[in-house]
């Protein structure tokens, strides 16, 4: 049952944190407390909910356990980003292909220059698509918490990015 989800798992924890290999641990830790705490999944309710709950906890014990800021720039950077995905993909155009590679490229960057909370409760607003209040529930976060790293998450994706194309800021 649970290899049918091992997938978006490990797209979750690798999301969060921005390194395959803590991904690869932190998928197998979410899975074995997943197997541990099935009893307490009540049967009728929605899975997958659950089990993003209980892989975002195990990503959240992780970040506890370990120092603040051990974040090194040199890791692999947050996230297969989504988005567009299959708009480049389906297009016939190379040039735009190889645009939107070199764009996914300098997005990756940006999201790994995130301190991991920020990058935490921006995967989960955005990609996840959890509202305000779920991502608080989740992380045991204050609700006013949830809002300013967003805010901020935003605010630093915004200025790198402006800073690469020109925009403005």
């Amino acid at each position: 049952m649970l290899s049918r989800y091992e997938t978006y798992v490990y797209r979750l924890c690798f999301r969060i944190s921005g390194s395959r290999d803590e991904a690869l641990d932190l998928t197998q830790e979410a899975l074995v407390k997943v197997l541990n705490g099935l009893d307490r999944y009540q049967p009728g309710r929605p899975f997958k909910p659950w089990l993003r709950q209980v892989t975002v906890n195990a990503c959240l014990n992780y970040f506890r356990r370990r120092a603040p800021e051990t974040l090194s720039l040199e890791q692999p950077v947050a996230g297969e980003i989504v988005l567009g995905d299959t708009l480049a993909a389906a297009t016939d155009d190379p040039a735009a292909f190889v645009e939107w590679q070199d764009a996914r490229e300098v997005i990756r960057q940006a999201l790994g220059r995130l301190s991991p909370q920020q990058r935490l409760v921006l995967v989960m607003r955005h990609q996840e698509g959890m509202s305000y209040e779920e991502i608080a529930s989740a992380t045991e976060l204050p609700l006013g918490t949830v809002k300013t790293n967003l805010f901020r998450a935003r605010q630093q994706l915004r200025r790198e990015l402006a800073g690469v194309y020109g925009w403005e800021a």
